[in-house]
């Protein structure tokens, strides 16, 4: 009996080894990731990042100090030209009204000195005692004229100080602003009861209010130096704003500034490490109708500089270099299932790229990109 079960174990045993033999276990499938090279567009794009904003804002300031008496507008107001924005009240130092009814009181006194020496000398002309022509007569008469200016110089300054009004022969000064545009206020930046410092000042006059034209609106921002090598005026340009991402807006490139910005401050102390970037406006912005544009909005600028159609591209990934020559891995019959091949390339995008010559349209290639090398 045991003699039996040793000799059904030995022939299992061969059974197994000659079924091994017959037919071994099949391989791992080593299939490689291929892709196809296909027909398609390059472009190679400048992208500037900026705001949109009004083509055209001034920032109101007064022509005097004094206190805001009162506010006519808020934010969001349109307003024509002319229209009134604010009215100032003067606040005057005690010091300086003094001064201002001093300086009148001079001006009376010299003009009544001046008035008394040219009737004596008038009388003496009268009297045929000096002749009409003759020189301290002539000077009399025109010391009256100049008086008589820098009394109304001097009472004209002590009623602006005094009411912020005032006239100068037809011309009538007012403490009140006017529109100088016709625009939305953008912003309020003073409230009724606070001082104002004025633009005659020594010191930076006070901003109260910002003005814009919200119909002519623009697209300002920076581009790198070595795109704006390759910039120039009339260039279309496609917008995509941060509030209607999905929406892409059309328009022209208008300015590419002379001057460079520095993007980028020194990042070591030894080492400058900065980019040069220059401001461009885009203008005649084609807004779709229904959507709401506001002074700020972020954007996106993007400016074709070179564009390739229907040329034969394959993705930037694939590529290996041997030395200075790109290759590609093309799939094959053969053992290890490619062979490398030199190709000759033209325009990238930074992800796909043109290639001139050779691969065509349909070739396969393998992914090096999802291997570990090409001799993986």
């Amino acid at each position: 009996m045991k003699k039996r079960w040793i000799a059904m174990s030995l022939t299992i045993v061969c059974l197994a080894g000659v079924g091994y033999y017959l037919y071994p276990v099949s391989e791992t499938d080593n299939t490689l990731p291929v892709i196809t090279a296909s027909i398609g567009t390059i472009e190679k794009q400048a992208v500037a990042v900026g705001q949109i904003v009004p083509a055209h804002s001034v920032q109101i300031k007064s022509q005097i100090e004094g206190i805001v008496g009162e506010v006519y507008h808020q934010e969001g107001d349109n307003v024509e030209v002319g229209t009134p924005l604010f009215k100032i009240r003067p606040n005057p130092t005690p010091a300086r009204l003094t001064q201002a009814m001093t300086e009148l009181m001079a001006s009376e006194a010299e003009l009544e000195s001046s008035q008394i020496q040219r009737d004596n000398l008038k009388r003496l002309v009268a009297q045929k005692i000096v002749p009409e022509n003759y020189g301290q007569y002539i000077e009399a008469k025109a010391k009256v004229k100049r008086a008589i200016a820098d009394l109304q110089q001097k009472q004209q300054n002590l009623d602006l100080i005094r009411s912020g009004e005032s006239s100068i022969g037809a011309s009538k000064l007012t403490s009140t602003i006017f529109a100088p545009i016709s625009g939305t206020v953008l912003n309020l930046k003073v409230e009724v009861g606070e001082p104002i410092i004025s633009t005659e000042s020594s010191q930076s006059a006070t901003e109260m209010m910002s003005l814009a034209d919200m119909k002519d609106m623009i697209f300002k921002g920076s581009v790198s130096e070595h795109d704006a090598a390759q910039l120039h005026v009339g260039m279309p340009v496609t917008l995509i704003l941060a509030p209607y991402s999905e929406q892409e807006l059309t328009g022209i490139l208008k300015k590419v500034a002379v001057q460079s910005e520095k993007l980028n401050a020194t990042t070591s102390n030894n080492n400058q490490s900065f980019d040069n970037g220059f401001e461009v406006e885009v203008g005649d912005i084609q807004f779709p109708e229904g959507i709401t544009i506001r002074s700020g909005f972020s954007a996106t600028a993007q400016i074709t500089l070179k564009k390739a159609e229907s040329v034969t591209t394959i993705p930037e990934r694939v590529l290996q270099f041997e030395g200075e020559t790109p290759e590609v891995l093309v799939a094959d019959e053969s053992k290890q299932g490619f062979h490398t091949k030199p190709v000759k390339l033209g325009l990238s995008d930074g992800i796909n790229v043109e290639v001139i010559s050779g691969l065509s349209d349909g070739d396969e290639i393998v992914d090096s990109s999802m291997m570990g090398g090409p001799n993986v």
